[in-house]
């Protein structure tokens, strides 16, 4: 194949990442808000920023958008670099919370504004609004202004507005967040089923994790302004990288209990249990203070004599199919999930006996707070 082809220049461009980020940092008054942060996204995938309010999303955004000025670092756009470009120029489109439509137009009119100025045809723009309104079910407000919509339904028109123009990266600022759970739930399976059609690079901010689990990727875990972990969903889930990580990802939270691992096994909530080989390269024959995190949905109630641990039954919290029970054992609570079906019997005040998947449990440092890997 020729060197110079239009094929071999195709696969080059799709190698070009969508967005490269070196060593980025930002503070306010001598706070950081963004500290050495580093990832790239490839062209084409779906990136999620996730973290509790104040982690430093948003501004992360707003920098790679050209709205704040780093301290320092670097940020690539389609191997171009973004210092001294206006966010005008940057290929962007950018959905932030503030959704800064205009109050003046239709939802049509928003909608078409940037194909407008690009000076497509009447036809083209009115089967783009059309359609991408339908994706969005937001056809029977194409016709009204922005005061007499929702908060959910001005910010699918700004989510619209921003999908019409195809640009090389999107950033979404928790673009769901005004729409009630079932839309929600709707809308971000639509948001993913067109980035992977068309082929869209999007770097979309959210503190909800079952938002990024479900949709990202690629998940980077921010705190306090610092990246603390970079995965695909499930390795977050299943490997997160500290207690905290541990702790955010996961309803009802993982629980987080006291612990001693030796040669003889791993003692917790009053029993003992036998290593699984992950763990028995971290015993030793002194015991060893750590901290172990069990999720709730590896502990099951089992019938009596098959326990790891036995306690008693404090609450029960209905969750549809599912239960959230809650046991005390000792000075300890545990939390577990179960079937509803499966807890007819079972009321606050009884005894049970539960069973731990102990090849899930996962061992954290009781003083930095780190995976034991």
């Amino acid at each position: 194949m020729n060197a110079f082809s239009p094929t071999h220049a195709i696969a080059q461009a799709q190698q070009v990442p969508a967005l490269v980020v070196d060593r980025l940092a930002k503070s306010y008054r001598g706070n950081k808000a963004l500290d050495d942060v580093s990832f790239t996204v490839p062209k084409g995938a779906l990136t999620v920023v996730l973290g509790a309010a104040g982690a430093g999303k948003t501004t992360l955004l707003r920098s790679i958008a050209g709205l704040e000025v780093p301290d320092h670092g670097s940020i690539h756009l389609s191997g171009r670099d973004s210092a001294g470009l206006e966010p005008k120029d940057r290929d962007l489109a950018m959905i932030f919370d503030n959704l800064a439509l205009y109050p003046d137009k239709t939802g049509y009119d928003n909608i078409a504004n940037p194909l407008r100025i690009r000076g497509q045809s009447k036809a083209e723009i009115e089967k783009v609004v059309k359609d991408v309104a339908a994706r969005l079910k937001i056809a029977h407000i194409l016709g009204r202004k922005p005061k007499t919509m929702s908060g959910g339904e001005r910010q699918r028109v700004a989510l619209g507005r921003a999908l019409v123009r195809s640009p090389s990266l999107f950033l979404l600022d928790e673009p769901l967040s005004s729409l009630d759970a079932m839309l929600r739930i709707e809308l971000r399976a639509e948001l993913r089923r067109m980035q992977r059609e068309l082929g869209y690079s999007f770097v979309m901010a959210t503190p909800d994790f079952t938002e990024a689990m479900a949709i990202a990727d690629t998940v980077i875990m921010l705190r306090q302004g610092r990246i603390v972990q970079i995965a695909d969903p499930q390795t977050l889930y299943d490997a997160p990288v500290d207690r905290e990580v541990a702790r955010f990802v996961g309803a009802p939270e993982i629980n987080l209990l006291p612990a001693q691992i030796s040669t003889d096994g791993l003692r917790f909530a009053g029993a003992i249990r036998p290593l699984p080989d992950k763990m028995k390269h971290l015993a030793t024959t002194d015991p060893v203070q750590v901290e172990a995190g069990i999720r709730p949905e590896d502990i099951r109630l089992v019938p009596t004599g098959d326990a790891s641990v036995v306690g008693k039954v404090t609450d029960i919290e209905a969750l549809g199919t599912n239960a959230a029970v809650t046991v005390e054992t000792g000075d300890i609570e545990l939390k577990l999930v179960a079937l509803a079906s499966s807890l007819l019997s079972v009321v606050p005040g009884a005894e049970v006996d539960l069973s731990v998947a102990m090849e899930r449990v996962h061992l954290f440092d009781p003083g930095t707070g780190m995976r034991l890997a």
